[in-house]
């Protein structure tokens, strides 16, 4: 190649790339507790791509921020408990980038309760207490989750937010997260009651997701949500 052709085409190549579309991505920042433990990742409908972090002391409150994660993207969150004391997961879940907030309780949530399932998925039938899954063992779970249509809503119970004043919850207020989050869980069919209650096995592992492109219906209600906290909290 001559030189005056190889400067066209370098020039060529410079004039188009501003047209070509850069790859979009999204940044969150996520304040969460879970009783027992939790992993945090995210991933496609199918596998985890990125795992976040992890805590298996479910006295704090953990701020994550999830760097170049893409629009489509779910953030998942794995659990496990003890089978004998109060479970439960509350968190905000922001997504910076596009200005959207979830809030646990939210409609947008999703649950796969493992248990009824680990044959299937593992060959053994009963999950072990206080462990989380491993990511590869996370993957064949979400997966089978989607292939077969398992995501259901998580359970809620009346009045267990993170209220401050009047909070009823095992655990009060929890202070960085949002005050209109709410706890959630599974509740496993038959069982009954309160999903949060000591003693109670709800088909742990658990796997909770929310994508970072909600709804539709719920889109603009979302962002604005998220603008309006981010406003406050500045």
């Amino acid at each position: 190649m001559n030189a005056g052709r190889l400067m066209w085409r370098t020039a060529m190549i410079a004039a188009l790339a501003p047209a070509l579309p850069a790859m979009a991505v999204d940044n969150w920042t996520i304040h969460l507790t879970v009783d027992n433990q939790y992993s945090l990742y995210f991933g496609n409908s199918l596998a985890t791509t990125s795992f976040v972090g992890t805590d298996t002391n479910w006295a704090t409150t953990d701020t994550w921020n999830a760097v170049g994660m893409a629009p489509t993207d779910y953030a998942y969150v794995a659990t496990a408990s003890d089978l004998s004391v109060a479970q439960g997961f509350l968190g905000e879940f922001n997504n910076t980038t596009q200005g959207y907030q979830f809030l646990t309780g939210g409609t947008n949530w999703q649950v796969f309760s493992a248990a009824p399932h680990l044959l299937a998925l593992y060959g053994f039938g009963s999950w072990p207490v206080n462990v989380l899954p491993t990511q590869t063992q996370l993957d064949s779970a979400i997966a089978f989750a989607t292939n077969n249509n398992l995501w259901v809503t998580p359970a809620e119970y009346t009045n267990w937010d993170n209220r401050v004043a009047g909070n009823i919850t095992t655990w009060g207020h929890r202070s960085g997260i949002s005050t209109a989050a709410e706890w959630i869980w599974h509740l496993q069919p038959g069982t009954g009651g309160n999903p949060f209650s000591p003693g109670a096995n709800h088909g742990e592992f658990l796997v909770f997701r929310v994508q970072g492109i909600p709804a539709p219906g719920s889109a603009a209600l979302l962002g604005l949500g998220g603008l309006l906290a981010m406003r406050r909290r500045r």
